[in-house]
């Protein structure tokens, strides 16, 4: 279980604390119980006091306190004193494991930290919930990992030979494009004194759809077991042909047989923009009950599909192009649901009411005779790549064509990028792209020519008149 705790903090010059609290259950060789914590601190939003001539530390007073109801159970107030660095700016996690014992029952963990140099507090309450019967099997929270290695040493991290590193969530478990990866750590109790289990089991995980609960082809592995087993396992995917969509990891315990015992899910979800969903996988698309149920004319739909263009990849504009010239309003709600399901899968409708906006946007700025403006140069730019930071006008001269100059200071990796644009039909408010310094769009360095190509035309017919 995870929360943020971040707030606002005007103070002149002091940074806003931040932090990740993440809680994880286990049971000892004893058949004790404990929670194990960790606190995650962003190093940028850390106030640091100078010790050396190039080193600086930060100090921060945690406060935790666990009760049920009235009664306070454990209380602990610690100094925790991030590494010395000499770099402040540079971004990375500190991070803080307590191991506390508890027995089964219900908690609430009060949280409270303060950045001892600037006196900044922030402060957030969750609940726990301990259950792990002394007869029955039993699994351990999963640990989704960030990374995890053989110790070499006992360190804080350690844990059944590892030193495990839990992924560091700031919400729900989101796995970007650039994530390849899933990994989780997991523990099992009480195999030994199951008649099914005792002389072997089965330990099966798989990614399943959220939805519908059905695994999916190609995520799912099986490992044997015996009671001389370490009672702990390590295992993941590899994510980077994983589908956009909601899905759940699921670890289970079967017996022999391959009949299941126990099993225990989590939630995660995936964005993957290079996995998209093939044509036949549009037809899956379950838009009966969504917002994409509210859209009865096809010609409204058409626009919006058609509006898509400037962020749709080739392969979805290729199958969009087909579904305008088919016409069929039920393949079109599928694909429309499916584009926006691919971008975000815990709410499409959200992801497509702010695409919605901008689209009225360029519309309102870019329209022009009988072109919307979301298919104009501009409205396409525009909704690609968000609002430029800086628009240079061009002054009103007889011998030149008006044109925008777009700078932007940063897209993805690429910084000062231009966008130059051409009203080339006066008084059409058509800015056509004329040239630009982003990788994969119109480059010209000659668009100057096309700029001043009034006053080389009229050059042109003054040279002919003399002549």
């Amino acid at each position: 279980m995870l929360f943020s705790i971040i707030t606002s903090f005007n103070l002149l010059n002091a940074k806003n604390l931040q932090a990740n609290f993440q809680y994880f259950t286990y049971q000892n060789n004893e058949g004790l119980t404990y929670i194990e914590t960790f606190l995650s601190f962003l190093s940028t939003e850390i106030n640091y006091e100078k010790t050396s001539e190039n080193n600086f530390q930060g100090n921060i007073l945690v406060e935790m306190l666990i009760k049920n109801g009235d009664e306070n159970l454990f209380f602990d107030k610690y100094i925790f004193q991030t590494p010395l660095i000499s770099d402040t700016l540079t971004q990375q996690y500190f991070i803080d494991k307590q191991i506390i014992a508890l027995n089964n029952g219900e908690y609430i963990i009060d949280l409270k930290l303060t950045d001892l140099i600037s006196n900044h507090e922030i402060s957030a309450s969750t609940s726990i919930k301990i259950n792990y019967p002394q007869s029955k099997i039993c699994l351990s929270d999963i640990m989704l990992l960030d990374s995890y290695q053989l110790s070499t040493e006992n360190s804080s991290l350690s844990k059944s030979g590892y030193d495990l590193l839990p992924l560091n969530i700031n919400g729900s478990h989101f796995f970007d494009d650039d994530v390849n990866n899933l990994n989780f750590y997991i523990e099992w109790y009480n195999t030994h004194i199951d008649t099914s289990t005792n002389k072997g089991y089965l330990i099966n995980y798989y990614i399943e759809n959220d939805q519908s609960h059905i695994p999916i082809t190609g995520f799912n592995a099986i490992r044997r077991k015996t009671n001389e087993h370490a009672k702990a396992h390590i295992g993941g995917f590899d994510i980077s042909l994983l589908a956009s969509g909601n899905y759940n990891l699921v670890i289970s315990i079967m017996d022999r047989k391959g009949e299941g015992l126990i099993n225990k899910r989590i939630f995660f979800q995936r964005k993957n923009s290079k996995k998209n969903l093939n044509p036949k996988d549009y037809s899956n698309s379950n838009y009966k009950g969504t917002f994409v149920d509210d859209f009865t004319i096809i010609e409204e739909l058409a626009e919006n599909i058609s509006s898509l263009l400037p962020i749709a990849t080739e392969r979805e504009w290729a199958y969009a192009s087909n579904q305008l010239r088919i016409w069929d309003l039920i393949q079109m709600k599928q694909f429309f649901y499916g584009f926006w399901e691919n971008r975000s899968p815990l709410d499409p409708h959200s992801e497509w009411n702010k695409y919605h906006d901008a689209v009225k946007r360029a519309n309102q700025m870019f329209s022009s005779n009988k072109i919307k403006g979301f298919a104009t140069d501009r409205g396409r730019i525009y909704l690609k790549y968000g609002t430029a930071n800086y628009i240079e006008n061009s002054v009103h001269e007889n011998h030149m064509l008006p044109y925008q100059i777009w700078t932007f200071t940063k897209i993805g990796t690429q910084t000062n990028r231009l966008f130059i644009f051409a009203e080339t039909a006066m008084g059409t408010n058509d800015y056509e792209l004329i040239h630009s310094t982003v990788q994969g769009e119109l480059y010209n360095e000659n668009w100057k020519d096309i700029v001043y190509r009034r006053n080389n035309n009229n050059n042109s017919d003054q040279n002919n008149s003399n002549n």
